[in-house]
């Protein structure tokens, strides 16, 4: 009996160590063939995504497509690492004439800064109506009333001062004779803390700083939008770049542009990013969205009269008298493109 026992279990081991044997080469050869294939079949390798600088002029509701663009990875899908950097208009002309930056937002001055000679070149427009709201202090119930008074704007040659004076015109007040005194103080946040403690009258302001101060007890007198038509802001190039990375340059305006139609389009999530970016309560940032939806570009296309308007300020300010097409200051083709790619 014991020795029939000891022979069972003498095959039971040898089965058991036949079956791991069996295992151990059929996970060899696994492990080769795979080896094989891997070999055969590369693994695909993520293309490096390029850097690109953006200059823009002020945190606001204006540029809001861009940071959508951001946020929700538009321009990570078409190979692009964003840098948005905020600096001045006039700085951003600077730095783009230099190549220190790529695009820029400033649209307005950008245009007029190519009327002039410089080689830049408009490429998408997020804006056709200033978004820009003169606001006084209580004890002013029309524009008219500040003359002799201080108003203050972001900056000397902006496209606040060009909406500025539109508004002051249109109610019988020239700035060039100093029937209001004008003063340069930053951005909308600085002016509004400045109409706050007395030491301007007025200001003229973006969304939604317009709706704080209407929500403080300051009097709104005036839209810009109401007296002057202008493509700002947008974004874009110098033309070297436009004519040196017309792929990048069409990935660029076809990432801006899914963020302005994203915005258009999706209002809930809009005023989500508009809040957390802008730092506002929600009723504010909904109040925002819908006070401004009407100004922005319908598909990032320009106004002609906007454009127009830029041109012949720029002419009035430099005395030139000889036509400066449209084709000169901005490009329609490569948005054109985009729109057309965007729509199959």
């Amino acid at each position: 009996v014991k020795r029939m026992l000891a022979r069972r279990s003498a095959l039971r081991f040898i089965r058991v160590t036949a079956v791991k044997r069996l295992a151990l080469n059929l996970l060899v050869v696994f492990l080769v063939n795979s080896e094989s294939a891997a070999q055969q079949v590369p693994l695909p390798i993520l293309a490096k995504t390029e850097k690109v600088k953006i200059g823009y002029p002020s945190r606001g509701i204006t540029v809001l497509p861009l940071r959508i663009a951001q946020i929700k990875g538009f321009f990570k899908e078409e190979g692009l690492e964003p840098e948005i950097i905020q600096m001045r208009a006039g700085v951003i002309i600077t730095a783009l004439t230099t190549g220190d930056i790529d695009y820029g937002a400033a649209l307005d001055s950008l245009v007029r800064a190519s009327a002039r000679g410089q080689p830049l070149k408009g490429l998408v427009s997020f804006v056709n109506k200033p978004m820009h709201y003169l606001v006084s202090r209580a004890e002013f119930s029309s524009v008219r009333e500040l003359r002799g008074k201080t108003l203050a704007i972001s900056s000397f040659g902006s496209t606040e001062q060009n909406t500025t004076n539109a508004i002051l015109r249109a109610h019988g007040l020239e700035p060039d004779r100093k029937d209001v005194l004008i003063v340069a103080l930053g951005d909308s946040p600085v002016r509004l803390e400045a109409l706050k403690r007395g030491i301007v009258d007025a200001t003229v302001i973006l969304i939604p700083h317009v709706i704080v101060a209407r929500n403080l007890g300051f009097k709104v007198l005036a839209h810009a939008g109401d007296f002057i038509e202008l493509s700002t802001p947008g974004l874009g190039t110098n033309d070297k770049l436009f004519r040196d990375r017309p792929d990048q340059v069409k990935r660029v305006v076809k990432a801006a542009v899914r963020g302005l139609l994203f915005l258009r389009h999706n209002r809930d999530e809009s005023v989500r990013i508009m809040t957390e970016w802008l730092a506002l309560d929600k009723d504010i940032a909904g109040q925002a969205y819908d006070m401004g939806l009407k100004s922005f570009s319908e598909d990032g296309s320009p106004s002609e009269k906007g454009l127009l308007t830029s041109i012949q300020l720029e002419q009035e300010r430099a005395g030139v008298k000889k036509d400066i097409p449209i084709s000169k200051v901005f490009d329609l083709g490569i948005l054109q493109e985009v729109l057309r790619e965007l729509k199959r």
